[in-house]
């Protein structure tokens, strides 16, 4: 029998997990998104990592070649302003990029069409605003791999959006997660710090109580069929805007898992 995976944000009555708090948060941040030097630079920066940590978990081209994720079906979930999608769709991939908040999809359009006009390669990023969960009813075993980056510890369900993230994927798919662990350290460094004391993200964006400890992720994954198979340190520089692997979990950390 399945166990009910103990988190604080799990809500036996949700269906979905949006968080209308934080929808509301990240709609007034809208002009934002497409500033690289704005609110949201640590995210553009954080692109050196996860970008490469893709490419080499699922890539098919070759380090001489543009197409790295060339034919690919991404998911990427709770995709904001759109910041991993660009350079994912860049690298050839199809892109379906999801995200909840009707204002942050609209103040894509711009972007969306700037992308269609410059991109020469094989790559398309559509947008649609939709839960996760409502997107997976439709979308399931459709892709080759879900991207759900730095969204996580902004759901009301974490179980809940796991599970969704993991029915959309096909079997063998990839599941990409970047999020921040829930420990003194990243109540320090990812609240207290970045937001009161540094000004790097709006003040009020993280809640700790929703950030997820990577045994808790893991174990999710696990319960719904998946094997997990990175789990890597994220240090972030905020004198230089600069992301580095590390083997200390305790503020961020990347999790890749496969469907069996």
């Amino acid at each position: 029998m399945k166990r009910r995976i103990c988190v604080a944000s799990r809500n036996l009555q949700s269906s979905n997990s949006v968080d209308d708090n934080d929808i509301k948060a990240f709609a007034k941040l809208s002009p934002d998104w497409t500033k690289e030097n704005g609110s949201f630079k640590a995210l553009y920066s954080m692109n050196r990592l996860r970008l490469p940590l893709i490419v080499d978990m699922i890539g098919r081209g070759t380090r001489d070649s543009h197409d790295y994720l060339s034919g690919l079906h991404i998911a990427d979930v709770g995709c904001g302003g759109g910041i991993l999608t660009f350079p994912m769709a860049r690298l050839g991939a199809n892109v379906e990029a999801v995200d909840a908040s009707h204002d942050v999809i609209a103040s894509l359009e711009e972007a969306e069409n700037c992308f269609r006009r410059e991109n020469r390669g094989s790559g398309k990023a559509t947008f649609t605003c939709s839960s996760v969960e409502d997107f997976a009813t439709k979308n399931a075993g459709m892709f080759d791999a879900v991207v759900a980056s730095e969204i996580i510890e902004h759901v009301a369900d974490v179980e809940l959006f796991v599970e969704s993230c993991i029915q959309l994927v096909r079997r063998s798919g990839a599941l990409f997660f970047t999020t921040i662990n829930k420990t003194v350290m990243s109540r320090l460094m990812a609240v207290w710090m970045a937001e009161r004391v540094l000004g790097i993200v709006p003040p009020g964006i993280h809640n700790w109580s929703r950030f997820i400890e990577p045994k808790f992720l893991r174990l999710i994954l696990e319960e719904n069929g998946c094997s997990v198979r990175l789990l890597h340190g994220m240090i972030y520089n905020p004198l230089t805007n600069h992301w580095s692997w590390s083997g200390n979990t305790s503020i961020n950390y990347a999790l890749v898992a496969i469907k069996n």
